[in-house]
């Protein structure tokens, strides 16, 4: 068999001007689509660079995890609708905001471990409330009326987590001293440092001294949990002895 006869073919037609031959398919559209494609799809990208900037100068970080993946699943199906594509990218903005928001405020010391435990798995799930300004002041007004009962619950709690385990722990009260655990992360590559649940526990124990004192409840940026969290990542191990106002 002949390889001529094997080989594609292109239906082909004389042009009546000037004596061309062209292809019958219309070549110069379908180039002119393939160009127009890559404009639009160019100035898709400087777009979605220019959306990921503004969003993380929102959410005061330098990486957005998850946003690749959020317009990935966005143009992969073409019946993906766009309250759809906002929920997915919201989902990875507003948590971001809210961590920014609660901790540039200081909010943040107005939670006790639990509560800031509770916050942390609302806001990585599908239950975050989203930013609006009507929700983030909901959520500060909240916080601060409720204030005294997360003091009085924050010590409550801490109460209630001590081990029986160890003989200072006394199931009847607070002694002269106690032992509060785990306060610390640690990896299998030996490396550790001081945990922000621990962070949080230091805080809820130390709040109700300064209230019974009279003092302000210092901001949790520059509380007793973060001068321990300071101190341990200076020292480690090296049998030096925390102390603040009041243990």
């Amino acid at each position: 068999m002949s390889s001529e006869k094997t080989l594609p073919s292109v239906d082909l037609m004389s042009c009546q001007h000037g004596g061309e031959v062209i292809p019958s398919i219309a070549i110069e559209r379908i180039i002119s689509l393939r160009n127009e494609g890559i404009r639009v799809y160019l100035d898709g990208i400087d777009k979605l660079r220019k959306a990921r900037d503004l969003m993380q100068q929102a959410g005061g970080c330098q990486y957005l995890y998850d946003y690749d993946k959020a317009v990935e699943s966005s143009i992969k199906w073409s019946d993906t609708r766009p309250d759809q594509a906002e929920t997915a990218i919201s989902r990875v903005i507003d948590g971001k905001i809210w961590d920014r928001l609660m901790s540039e405020t200081g909010m943040y010391t107005l939670m006790s471990n639990k509560q800031r435990q509770e916050w942390d798995r609302q806001v990585a799930g599908e239950e975050m409330p989203p930013i609006t300004l009507e929700n983030v002041m909901s959520t500060f007004r909240h916080l601060n009326a409720s204030k005294a009962d997360t003091f009085t619950q924050g010590l409550i709690d801490i109460f209630k987590s001590l081990s029986w385990d160890y003989k200072t722990n006394n199931p009847c009260m607070f002694g002269k001293r106690i032992i509060i655990a785990p306060l610390l992360d640690v990896w299998r590559s030996g490396w550790v440092r001081f945990s922000s649940d621990g962070h949080t526990k230091i805080d809820d124990l130390a709040r109700p001294f300064y209230v019974l004192d009279g003092r302000n409840v210092p901001d949790y940026r520059v509380s007793d949990g973060a001068k321990l969290d300071a101190f341990f990542s200076e020292n480690q191990f090296n049998g030096k002895v925390f102390e603040c106002d009041y243990f």
